[in-house]
């Protein structure tokens, strides 16, 4: 919903836009922007008043100045891998894109950083990295198609932050467009910094409600040159999330800990047409990935790792060492975002966090969740870091017990969320569809803070408006 003070440019407008961004492209043809109409939520769909695509960072700024002066709403987006309606001009809106901001500008192997334009892909700067030695650790699932941009709007993780962090620990500067169109520099190359409030830091994961970033300084490290892949199945999902636990009790601090449920292991089955490990015993997978440099220490953690899994009852102990045969034991976790829509086009989605130790706990009680209302529900995640993503199914659902069951479901399952300590989000971000829940987990008056600290950034509310507070 837009506030009354937001309009939608005219063709005047437009046209005063073209002159202002010589090099970029302004798309307002139904069928040229109708791909920017959605994210991977597969429950976000609006289609925008038109799209503009700045070729640098001063084109990015000349576009903020316009619409800041004409009141017109903008809506930023990277790759439009999100899944929480973030970059979807939800009420209108006219979509920034930085799609064509993606250049590497430099790497610099003295200081350990990588400097980037937002739209960067996010395996791409990863390879690149790689060919010196050094390693950019976090992993969204979607690292193939996501941008660099898009996982600091929103905080991204993935598999790797139980031992490495999110985004959030790697992000060590940046450039930012403010609504006005003022460019600011924030943090540097600094491992360090204690000089004010982190203005730098709270950029990070406000997608795109306080500025659009326009250039990013990465912290890199050693890439390990060792790595070793476990596919522990087991009976019961409950087992499985203890495992993963107690494995990190155990001092053995693993790079990946992920689990997948029956579901999971269902539409996985499905997706790459062949057979998995034990499935017709296993009602979930456990997932381990350990890595260092030292042959003997990863030979001690692998022990242990199964150890621990005997003692909960694992079905079998897989483990690769050769690249592709670890390939080949993770393609039916990696391969879970496409996967599950083939089991159901759409999905309620959510990826709640909770301490470590009361995963068990939840993923058993969505489960009876879902059988209470007889609706499949999916767990699956990063069990190592308490970040847990539900999967709400249709499936053959009618629209209205869809509707009804998709909002109870996802109603008691942040009730749980909220009574074992946890958050709405560990590494998807707010967007719009989680918007209404936050404040049952923050309160009000904190987000009276949020909308304040808004407020100074973007009085006139054009940046992203509808999303996150």
């Amino acid at each position: 919903m837009l506030s009354a003070e937001l309009r939608k440019p005219k063709k005047s407008d437009y046209e005063a836009l073209t002159k202002l961004i010589p090099n970029g492209k302004l798309l307002t043809a139904p069928e040229a922007i109708e791909r920017y109409s959605r994210d991977e939520s597969t429950r976000a769909e609006a289609l925008p008043w038109a799209v503009v695509i700045p070729s640098t960072e001063e084109e990015v700024a000349q576009v903020l100045s316009w619409a800041n002066k004409g009141y017109f709403p903008i809506v930023t987006r990277g790759a439009g891998t999100g899944v929480a309606g973030g970059s979807v001009a939800l009420g209108g809106g006219v979509v920034l894109s930085l799609e064509r901001l993606n250049e590497i500008l430099s790497i610099d192997s003295d200081n350990l950083t990588i400097t980037c334009q937002p739209g960067v892909i996010t395996e791409a700067l990863q390879r690149e990295v790689e060919t010196l030695g050094l390693f950019y650790p976090p992993d969204p699932a979607s690292a193939d198609s996501c941008s660099i941009g898009g996982n600091v709007a929103v905080g991204a993780g993935g598999a790797r932050a139980v031992k490495y962090g999110t985004t959030r620990d790697y992000v060590l500067g940046m450039r930012v467009a403010l609504a006005e169109g003022r460019i600011i520099s924030l943090g540097g190359k600094n491992v360090k910094d204690a000089s004010g409030f982190s203005l730098l830091q709270l950029m990070v994961g406000a997608e795109g409600t306080l500025g659009v970033i326009t250039e990013v300084t990465l912290r890199l490290i050693a890439k390990p040159k060792r790595r070793v892949s476990m596919l522990l199945p087991f009976k019961d999902l409950a087992d499985a999330a203890r495992t993963v636990h107690e494995i990190t009790l155990a001092g053995v601090l693993p790079a990946v800990a992920e689990f997948i449920d029956d579901i999971a292991i269902e539409a996985a089955g499905r997706h790459l047409s062949r057979s998995l490990p034990c499935e017709d015993k296993a009602n979930a997978f456990a997932f381990i990935c350990l890595d260092g440099d030292e042959a003997k220490a990863l030979e001690r953690q692998m022990t242990s790792v199964g150890a621990i899994a005997k003692k909960h009852n694992a079905l079998d102990i897989l483990a690769a060492i050769d690249e592709g045969q670890q390939e080949r034991l993770w393609e039916s976790r990696r391969t879970l975002g496409t996967a599950m829509k083939g089991l159901s086009p759409v999905i309620g989605k959510a990826d709640v966090v909770v301490p470590r130790g009361a995963v068990p706990e939840l993923v058993t009680r969505v489960k009876e969740i879902g059988r209470a209302l007889s609706i499949d529900i999916a767990c699956f995640g990063h069990a190592g870091d308490g970040n847990v993503h539900v999967n709400i199914l249709r499936r053959d659902l009618s629209e209205n017990l869809w509707s009804k069951g998709l909002k109870k479901a996802m109603s008691e399952t942040m009730s749980v969320v909220i009574e074992l300590g946890g958050r709405p989000s560990g590494e998807h971000g707010i967007g719009a569809l989680k918007r209404e829940e936050l404040e049952n987990f923050l309160g009000a008056e904190t987000l009276a803070l949020m909308r304040g600290i808004k407020n100074v950034f973007d009085p006139k509310g054009i940046l992203n408006p509808g999303k996150v507070i």
